[in-house]
């Protein structure tokens, strides 16, 4: 990845499961995290969860003092590949979820398909950011 200001750069990536009852281990990873990838699910029965995580994970930075205006963060839309007619397009998907107009990224994680972008898209916002001197984690 190169490095910035001398210092190499390294990313170590955690996971946490979307159910609500995670969320003292959804605390726990996001303490001194540089970006965040939000995952929601695109099936349009899950859209209600996916709200509810999103509040949830606005709830903890806040709670930690971060400032979620600032914090590098990306969405990824999973299950892209399922039939049109059980899931809200990436467009839609951004109108109901993406209120700060982010990088967004179509995926579907059983076959790979948008992962790697993910990955990178955030990855880029975090090294900018570290590479103007804002603060991170």
């Amino acid at each position: 990845l190169g490095s910035i200001s001398g210092f190499t750069t390294k990313f170590q990536l955690y996971t946490v499961p979307g159910q609500s009852y995670y969320n003292a281990t959804r605390k726990l990873v996001l303490q001194g995290a540089d970006g965040v990838v939000f995952v929601a699910d695109s099936q349009a029965r899950r859209f209600d969860d996916n709200l509810e995580s999103l509040q949830n994970l606005q709830d903890n930075l806040l709670g930690q003092g971060v400032d979620v205006r600032q914090l590098p963060v990306v969405f990824q839309y999973n299950k892209q590949d399922l039939p049109r007619d059980l899931i809200l397009t990436q467009d839609e998907m951004d109108d109901a979820l993406n209120f700060r107009s982010v990088q967004s990224f179509s995926a579907d994680a059983l076959h790979g398909t948008g992962v790697f972008e993910t990955l990178k898209g955030v990855s880029e916002l975090v090294l900018k950011k570290l590479a103007t001197g804002s603060q991170v984690a």
